[in-house]
């Protein structure tokens, strides 16, 4: 019996320039991976500022757009950037509704289906939890207990910028700690469930590069880690280059753009 409902939540436009990476092919395809792979009843796509554009008008088909506005301060502390802005309203609604969170750079392979009947799962970030359990990807039933000594652990959040000291206590270091300390709460995947590669320059190369499916392949999906790789491998893909690539990242996005012309979405 499925604890966790299928249920897509997306948390996009938190800011009016969308942080510098408009809606774009890349997600326009993580979405539809998404939709192909894990056959969702919903899917809801929070947003303060909708996003325009030829991607934006095919997604736009595809979920069910829930204005909000982004939380600005959890228990009495204020939150500067739209990340921890959006770390606070993917548990907020997961507690509400229950479902799956994905980032929007998250591409999906395969079924969910054996992890549904959890309270709660998360994947590792860094062999064997290097970096923490992160928060791009979240199942969670409705009022899971592990989302709620998470959200109640906000109490003590500090501000940071990207980078630095403090920027993922709360989205990735926090959760491991919880997961130690509640173990039957959770499930926690190995490190190539959702992030494998990591994020390192090396590792980026390697996930938008290489012809090796063994080197990139997630077990369940890959997260693209965008705000570093939107520069050199993501801004202004086209379903042209897409085509012209042999990397197995183009092979991933390419049965959601075989029916587009080489050059949609080009403005």
């Amino acid at each position: 019996m499925n604890r966790i409902p299928r249920v897509l939540h997306y948390c996009f436009g938190l800011t009016p320039d969308f942080g510098g990476r408009p809606w774009s092919m890349v997600h326009y395809a993580c979405v539809a991976s998404a939709i192909h792979h894990l056959r969702p009843d919903r899917i809801f796509f929070y947003c303060e500022h909708q996003p325009k554009g030829p991607w934006w008008d095919l997604t736009r088909a595809l979920v069910e757009v829930i204005p909000v506005k982004a939380p600005t301060e959890v228990f009495g502390n204020s939150i500067h950037h739209y990340a921890h802005r959006a770390d606070v309203l993917r548990l907020d609604r997961l507690l509400e509704h229950g479902g799956i969170y994905l980032d929007v750079d998250v591409i999906v392979h395969r079924s969910f289906d054996d992890l549904l009947g959890h309270s709660v799962v998360l994947g590792q970030e860094g062999v064997d939890g290097a970096y923490g359990l992160a928060n791009a990807v979240i199942l969670a039933e409705p009022d899971a207990p592990f989302l709620h000594r998470w959200r109640d652990e906000y109490r003590s959040f500090r501000n940071d910028v990207p980078g630095g000291r403090y920027w993922a206590e709360h989205s990735v270091a926090l959760p491991k700690r919880l997961a130690q300390a509640y173990p039957s709460d959770i499930i926690t995947l190995p490190h190539n469930a959702f992030y494998w590669p990591l994020w390192d320059e090396e590792a980026l190369r390697t996930l938008f590069t290489s012809t090796s499916q063994d080197e990139v392949q997630g077990l369940y999906a890959n997260h693209l880690w965008e705000s570093l790789a939107w520069n050199a491998y993501l801004a202004g893909l086209t379903p042209g280059h897409v085509r012209a690539s042999n990397s197995i990242f183009s092979q991933w996005l390419r049965p959601y753009v075989a029916t587009l012309s080489d050059n949609y979405g080009v403005l």
